[in-house]
């Protein structure tokens, strides 16, 4: 009984690793579409193309339409929405969110922990140049595709200090033929009925291992039986510390001149201007009109 349950439990871990992280993730809302802007199935897509990009570069990648900005600059409402809603990953609570509000023909991108260094002032330039003319003509899905297909490359980027973004050089993944998540694109039931199988011929595999390399096992009646006499003789017991593991963030430098609200860090080109919002939460962005 005992092999049987161990087979189950191993042809289940091997369908689960054969699985994509995307489909695990899938279902998690990063678009809070508070002006109804956008129909169920285009909510769904953008979803999904949120939902690769946060699972694949580990940072918080969102949109939110807002109806009203109460009075605050577009900045100041990205800014807060952030912190307000939770978004972000890591200890650093790393993303970038994008704000429209068509009421108010307003925008803005904050960006928040690693997402600062990520996107630079010039990113954030390239990547609102390319969606403020959709949103002019009121084409709220295309503005957010535009928007999304830009941090792609982005946050390739970032991951290799010495290669900034070109936009002329990037080979973009995030195509308008992109198709979400259970509908034939990056994942399928025939990829989940692959996996099983592989899964459940791998438990055989292995069942019959364990199987065969028992046969010279035999029970016994007590815990003692199983020791060699004489083999057991405790010595002298002690803790060896091994290694340590140290995390350092870099800090963003304030401007000196300044109160201390406003900064930036980066060099040379690569440079992200920084804030503070209203909760004291370091971020960087870019925010206009339409």
């Amino acid at each position: 009984m005992n092999k049987r349950v161990l087979s189950v439990l191993l042809a289940l871990m091997l369908c689960l690793a054969l699985i994509p992280t995307a489909f695990a993730d899938s279902s998690k809302s990063t678009v809070y579409d508070r002006e109804n802007l956008f129909g169920d199935a285009d909510t769904d897509m953008l979803n999904a193309r949120l939902a690769e990009l946060c699972n694949t570069y580990n940072v918080d990648v969102a949109i939110v339409t807002a109806p009203s900005l109460d009075g605050k600059t577009a900045q100041e409402y990205a800014d807060d929405f952030y912190d307000e809603n939770g978004i972000g990953q890591g200890n650093t609570k790393g993303g970038i969110l994008l704000m429209i509000s068509s009421a108010e023909r307003k925008w803005a991108i904050s960006t928040a922990g690693y997402a600062i260094y990520a996107f630079t002032d010039s990113d954030l330039e390239y990547i609102s140049d390319n969606f403020v003319s959709c949103l002019s003509d009121g084409d709220w899905y295309s503005a957010c595709t535009s928007f999304i297909s830009d941090c792609g490359p982005c946050l390739v980027a970032a991951e290799d200090d010495d290669q900034p973004y070109d936009p002329d050089g990037f080979d973009n993944d995030y195509d308008d033929d992109y198709e979400p998540i259970g509908t034939g694109g990056y994942f399928s039931i025939a990829w989940l009925g692959m996996a099983l199988i592989v899964g459940l011929f791998a438990a055989f595999i292995g069942m019959r291992v364990m199987k065969s390399g028992m046969k010279s096992v035999s029970m016994r009646k007590s815990a003692a039986d199983y020791l060699r006499a004489g083999s057991f003789k405790p010595g002298r017991q002690q803790d060896l510390f091994l290694y340590h593991t140290v995390t350092m963030t870099a800090r963003p430098k304030n401007n000196d001149n300044d109160d201390g609200h406003h900064g930036g860090v980066g060099s040379g080109g690569n440079f992200s201007s920084t804030h503070a919002s209203s909760s004291g939460t370091t971020h960087g962005g870019r925010s206009g009109s339409f």
